[in-house]
C-alpha cells in the first residue's frame, strides 16, 4: 500500500484538528466514576477530528450534529458525510483484515442478470472463484441459478430476501447448465482465498485465425497489494509470448490498492510513457501541498518485463470502479487505448486508510475510509462521476464462460483481426418494462462499492 510522505503523520496532521475536536468532546458524555469520556465518545471525537482534517468536503460537514444520542459508530460516520458522497465508508477491523488477505466466508460465486440488451431477468453466474464450493460442484459463469432451498429465486428477489438467504452458512442450490440440464447440490459457505485474477491467457492465430500477432487476455478482478505476484506472473507470461496488444478485462474490478495499480501501470505503459503521470491526487485545501508531491502520483517507471504494446484494449462496465477507472482515465493520454463494454461505475476519487485505535494496524477495532482526494490524469481530467463511456458499446455476455466464445473477448479479437466489430448478439427475450422486484441487488448497487485506497505514514 502507498504510504503518505513522512512529514504528514497521523499525529501531527491532526494537531490542528484537536482544537475543533475539543468542541465536540465537550458535548459528549463522560464516565461518571472517572470523569473521562467513554470509549464510544473517544471514537466519535477521533472521527470528528479526522473528517474535519482530511475529508475532501470537510467544509460542508454538518456542524450541528449532537453525537450523544447516536449509539452506532456507523450511523455517526454517515451523519458526517455530504449528500453527494456515495463513496466514503467504514468497516470493522475484522472485515478489513479479511479484505486484505482475500479470505472470505463464501460460496465462491457472484450473480447478476443480463437485463441490458438481452432483456433476460434470470439469475446467472457472473464469475466463480477457483477452489470454492461452487467450483467444486462444477458451477461455471453463465449457469442459471433457479432455486434456493427449492424456492424459485425470482420469488426471493420479489420478496427482497435473496441476499438474506445467500448469506446463510448453508443452502441447497439448483442450477441449469449451458444445455438447460438442471442439477442440485447442498453447499456450505467456507473461507476461500480469492486471487486477484480470474483468467490469464495468450491468444495466437492458431486459436483465433487472422490475428497478426499474439494477444494477451488478462481478467483482473481486484487491485490487491498482497497479491502483486499475480501481476508479475501474468506479465512474465505475456512478455515471453511477445504480445503486441493486451486485452485488460476489468468488468468486475471494483478497485483496490494504489500499490497494485502502480505496478500494473509500470508493466503496461509503453516506453514513450516512461516518467509520465498516470494519475495525481487532488486534495482539499488543507492538504493541497501534496497535490504535486511525487509520493502522491502514479508515475510510469517501467520494469524488466514491461510490455511493448501497440494498443491497450480495456473491457469495462458498471462493475468497473475506482482504481480500475484510474487506469482507464490515466492511460487514455498515454497509449492507443480502446474501451469496449458499457459505461463504468463512476468513482473518480479515493481514500486513505485510517485505523482506530490510532496506530493499531494489525488488530484495529474500526477502519475509516473517507474520500480524501480526486484522481486526475496528466491532462488534469478526473470528473467522471457518471462513469467513463466506452468507445464501443456491448452488453455483458452472461451466457459463456471467460474465453474465446465470450462476446466481449471475441469482439475485441475480431476488431484486432479485421478492424471492425461483429454485430451485437441477438436479444434473448422481447423487451418489457423494468419491474423493480425482479431486479437483483448486485455488489455495485451496495454502499461502499469502489475502492482506491492508500495508507498514511504513522
Amino acid at each position: 500500500m502507498y504510504r503518505f510522505p513522512g512529514k504528514y503523520s497521523l499525529k501531527t496532521g491532526l494537531m490542528k484538528t484537536f482544537i475543533s475536536g475539543l468542541l465536540l468532546i465537550s458535548t459528549l458524555s463522560c464516565d461518571k466514576s472517572t470523569n473521562q469520556p467513554s470509549e464510544s465518545d473517544k471514537i466519535k471525537n477521533y472521527l470528528f477530528g479526522l473528517m474535519n482534517d482530511i475529508y475532501y468536503w470537510y467544509k460542508e460537514i454538518p456542524k450541528n450534529i449532537d453525537p450523544k444520542p447516536i449509539n452506532s459508530i456507523y450511523d455517526y460516520f454517515d451523519t458526517l458525510l455530504v449528500n453527494r458522497d456515495r463513496w466514503s465508508w467504514m468497516m470493522s477491523g475484522e472485515d478489513y483484515q479479511a479484505s486484505e488477505t482475500g479470505i472470505y466466508l463464501t460460496y465462491g460465486a457472484n450473480f447478476g442478470q443480463a437485463i441490458d440488451h438481452y432483456n433476460d431477468y434470470s439469475v446467472r453466474v457472473r464469475y466463480v472463484f477457483e477452489n470454492s464450493p461452487m467450483s467444486e460442484h462444477g458451477v461455471k459463469r453463465g449457469y442459471i441459478l433457479t432455486h434456493l432451498n427449492s424456492i424459485p429465486v425470482m420469488d426471493l428477489i420479489a420478496n427482497n430476501t435473496f441476499n438474506t438467504v445467500m448469506n446463510r452458512s448453508g443452502n441447497n442450490f439448483t442450477f441449469t447448465d449451458y444445455n438447460g440440464t438442471p442439477f442440485s447440490f447442498y453447499a456450505s459457505a467456507r473461507e476461500v482465498s480469492t486471487r486477484s485474477v480470474l483468467k490469464t491467457m495468450v491468444v495466437t492465430s492458431a486459436e483465433f485465425p487472422g490475428l497478426p500477432y499474439p494477444v494477451g487476455y488478462y481478467n483482473y478482478y481486484s487491485f490487491k497489494a498482497g497479491m502483486l505476484s499475480d501481476i508479475e506472473d501474468a506479465m512474465a507470461v505475456f512478455k515471453s509470448a511477445g504480445i503486441r496488444e493486451l486485452i485488460l478485462d476489468m468488468r468486475y474490478n471494483s478497485g483496490g490498492d494504489g500499490t497494485a495499480s502502480q505496478l500494473l501501470a509500470n508493466y503496461i505503459a509503453p516506453a514513450s510513457a516512461q516518467g509520465k503521470i498516470v494519475a495525481r491526487r487532488r486534495h482539499n485545501d488543507k492538504l493541497s501541498e501534496y497535490d504535486d508531491d511525487a509520493h502522491t502520483m502514479t508515475v510510469v517507471s517501467r520494469v524488466a518485463n514491461s510490455l511493448d504494446l501497440n494498443r491497450l484494449v480495456i473491457l469495462a462496465g458498471k462493475g468497473t470502479a475506482s482504481a480500475s477507472e484510474v487506469i482507464i482515465n490515466g492511460f487514455d493520454p498515454l497509449i492507443n487505448l480502446m474501451q469496449i463494454g458499457t459505461t463504468t461505475y463512476g468513482k473518480p476519487n479515493g481514500m486513505y486508510v485510517w485505523f482506530y485505535p490510532e496506530n493499531e494496524q494489525e488488530n484495529p477495532d474500526f477502519v475509516f475510509l473517507p474520500i480524501a482526494f480526486f484522481s486526475v490524469n496528466s491532462l488534469g481530467y478526473g470528473e467522471y462521476e457518471d462513469g467513463i463511456e466506452p468507445d464501443h458499446y456491448r452488453p455483458d455476455d452472461l451466457y459463456h464462460d471467460f474465453g474465446l466464445q465470450e462476446d466481449w473477448l471475441r469482439a475485441a479479437l475480431t476488431y484486432i483481426t479485421t478492424g471492425t466489430f461483429p454485430p451485437l448478439p441477438p436479444a434473448q427475450f422481447p423487451a418489457r418494462p423494468l419491474s423493480k422486484p425482479e431486479i437483483l441487488t448486485t455488489e455495485e448497487h451496495l454502499p461502499g462499492y469502489g475502492i482506491y485506497k492508500a495508507k498514511l505514514s504513522l
